[in-house]
C-alpha cells in the first residue's frame, strides 16, 4: 500500500477526473459505489481520509464518528469551503488539484494518523496493514489486524468482547464466537500466552508473556 489511502465514496461509474488525479499523486484509491457499504468499507479498509460526493452527507452521518476515517472530505453542490477539525467540505467544481491540496494539508496537520502501536515485541502499523514480532512480518487478515490493534492499544488491560465484537462487526452480525476465533488465529500466531481470556469479561494482550499456564 502506498504513503496514503484515499476511500473514494463515488457513486456514479468509472475513477472521475478526482480519482485519477488522486492516483497520480501517488494515493491508492478505494471506490465505493454504494451507500449501504459504507459501514463495511470503513471497518474493514484502513484508510486515512474519506471524499465523499455530492448527496451522500446523509449516510456520513448515520455512522459513529470512531468508524469514519479521521479526515472526511466531503463534495457538495454550490456549497462554499468549510472546515472543521479535520473535516472539509468543497464545492463539487472544486478543480481536482485544489481538493488534493487541501487533502494533503489536512494529512499534514493529522501526520502519524493512522496510530502505530508497539507492546513489548509486538509492532503494528494500521495504515500499511502490516504486524510484526519481534521484527518478524505476521500475515494477518483485516479483522484480525483490527482485533490486535485494539489489544495493543491498551496493553495489560481488558478489553470487553462486546467492544470488540461491535468493531469488528459494526454492520451487526458479530458475535462473541467470531471474536474467539479471530483470537484463536491470533494466538496461532502469537503464541497461546501472548493474549489473555478474561472469562465472562474479555480478552487481554499480555505482551511480556506473564500470564499463568
Amino acid at each position: 500500500m502506498t504513503a496514503h489511502a484515499v476511500l473514494y465514496l463515488r457513486l456514479r461509474g468509472g475513477e472521475g477526473e478526482l480519482g485519477r488525479a488522486l492516483q497520480a499523486e501517488g494515493f491508492t484509491v478505494h471506490y465505493l459505489r454504494r451507500r449501504s457499504m459504507l459501514r463495511a468499507a470503513c471497518s474493514t479498509l484502513p484508510c486515512q481520509a474519506l471524499i465523499a460526493d455530492p448527496g451522500t452527507g446523509p449516510a456520513l452521518a448515520e455512522l459513529p464518528s470512531r468508524l469514519l476515517p479521521r479526515i472526511c472530505l466531503t463534495l457538495e453542490d454550490g456549497a462554499p469551503p468549510s472546515s472543521g477539525g479535520a473535516g472539509l467540505a468543497l464545492a463539487a467544481d472544486t478543480p481536482p488539484a485544489e481538493i488534493i491540496a487541501h487533502l494533503r494539508a489536512l494529512l499534514r496537520r493529522l501526520r502519524g494518523y493512522p496510530p502505530q502501536y508497539r507492546a513489548g515485541p509486538l509492532g503494528i502499523d494500521v495504515l500499511r496493514g502490516r504486524a510484526s514480532l519481534a521484527g518478524q512480518p505476521l500475515c494477518l487478515r483485516p479483522r484480525e489486524l483490527r482485533a490486535l490493534a485494539l489489544l495493543a492499544h491498551r496493553p495489560w488491560q481488558a478489553v470487553p468482547t462486546a467492544e470488540l465484537a461491535a468493531t469488528l462487526h459494526p454492520e451487526g452480525d458479530g458475535c462473541a464466537s467470531l471474536v474467539s476465533t479471530y483470537i484463536g488465529r491470533l494466538r496461532r500466531l502469537l503464541g497461546a500466552r501472548f493474549i489473555e481470556t478474561l472469562p465472562g469479561v474479555g480478552y487481554r494482550l499480555t505482551p511480556h508473556e506473564q500470564v499463568l499456564p
